[in-house]
């Protein structure tokens, strides 16, 4: 039994599946363990992949798709698998309306000017979806950056770091403050 061999066999398998997923989910992974030398054939392989969807019915659908193919795999390499949750899934987002446009308008005395999320910007993981499914959320997205960047990146964290991030920061704070304030 080569374990590697099978693991390296879900990645390629679901790296095809990720062609056909629907806008708003994500699958990402990594090896995290391999063997422990290369002559030697592993009896044991691992990886973490983490799943993403727009919805908590279609994560819920993700999950079954990459349970049924590792264990197809298994299945067709005479190994065996076994699919753990590291914790329990995050549930989508609610946004409360109401408390958004209050939100609005009070960042708005900022002179910043709100705008529905762009088609395929997407919350990622956060258990704020979770909180949402019981008390009235809001997850306002505020840029400290033009338009055509991106979070995650060196530039992100200099503007963090600086001058825009702190006053947008600043700014945002007395607009959930008001907010609160009204609620």
């Amino acid at each position: 039994m080569d374990a590697l061999a099978s693991l390296v066999q879900l990645f390629t398998t679901l790296a095809a599946l990720r062609q056909r997923l629907p806008s708003g989910s994500h699958i990402q992974g990594i090896v995290t363990h391999g063997g422990q030398a290369t002559n030697i054939v592993p009896d044991l392989a691992e990886g973490r992949f983490g799943l993403r969807a727009l919805t908590t019915a279609a994560l819920d659908s993700l999950i079954d798709q990459v349970t049924t193919a590792a264990h197809g795999i298994a299945a067709a390499t005479a190994t065996t698998v076994d699919v753990e949750k590291v914790r329990a899934p995050y549930a989508h987002f609610r946004p409360n309306e109401h408390l958004s446009a209050r939100f609005d308008e009070h960042i708005a005395r900022h002179g910043i000017v709100m705008s529905p999320p762009e088609p395929g910007v997407f919350l990622g993981s956060s258990d704020i979806g979770n909180i949402s499914t019981t008390l009235p959320s809001i997850h306002p997205f505020v840029a400290i950056l033009d338009s055509d960047q991106s979070d995650h990146t060196p530039e992100f964290a200099v503007a963090a770091a600086g001058m825009r991030g702190r006053e947008v920061m600043l700014a945002a704070a007395d607009a959930l403050g008001r907010t609160a304030i009204d609620l």
